[in-house]
């Protein structure tokens, strides 16, 4: 009765590992032909940014509008110190978008700081804009920098509503800003998590007929 008990354990067992490695896959071929989509709205014409504009990684043109004072946020580049530089454009009375106009070296951003950016048009693409991640520090009105883009803050600062999406500018700007380039970032290891899930499958098989072989 009691191996009766354990050959039914370790089948569901290796089951439910069976359709974890499964799901994966599922998530593996969804995920690739998201990105999929993704590049090729990447590759279509930029279109004129409106506020109605609500998918990520769509090509937009933005017309230069009345800017405020730029953000500056930590970020790391191949190892070293920089910021990235975010600039809020007016789109109308009521409401601002975010630019990343791309990153800068630490001992560049004095300089940066005494730049009015002068594009007469923007090119980009829509990006979401990433919340605080677990092990980001707050933001502090000690530095004049920031770790993350504070929403509530912004909104509250320049008394304005924020566009939901960043746009990435990728037309070039500032000679010391490293401009950014057209890339997707989207995590995509469903792979790996299905190689892990069925490989545990097949260790727990044999495992499981070794033991038989054992106990008989």
């Amino acid at each position: 009765m009691k191996i009766k008990s354990l050959d039914i354990f370790f089948i569901f067992f290796v089951l439910i590992l069976f359709l974890l490695g499964t799901w994966q896959i599922i998530r593996l071929n969804h995920k690739n032909n998201l990105i999929e989509n993704l590049e090729k709205n990447l590759k279509k014409n930029s279109i004129n940014f409106n506020p109605e504009i609500n998918k990520e990684y769509t090509k937009v043109l933005l017309k230069k509008k009345s800017l405020k004072p730029e953000v500056f946020l930590y970020n790391l580049n191949e190892g070293e110190i920089g910021f990235k530089v975010i600039v809020p454009y007016e789109v109308n009375n009521s409401l601002v978008v975010l630019i990343d106009k791309g990153w800068v070296k630490k001992n560049k951003i004095n300089e940066i700081k005494k730049t009015s950016f002068n594009d007469d048009v923007i090119e980009g693409f829509t990006q979401k804009i990433k919340a605080k991640a677990l092990f980001t520090p707050e933001n502090s009105s000690k530095e004049d920098f920031a770790y993350f883009i504070d929403i509530n803050f912004l909104k509250k600062n320049l008394n304005k509503n924020i566009y939901p999406l960043l746009i990435i500018q990728t037309s070039k700007t500032n000679k010391d800003i490293v401009v950014n380039n057209f890339q997707i970032h989207l995590s995509n290891n469903h792979l790996q998590y299905a190689i892990t899930w069925y490989g545990l499958a097949l260790v727990t098989i044999i495992f499981f007929l070794y033991y038989r072989k054992k106990v008989k």
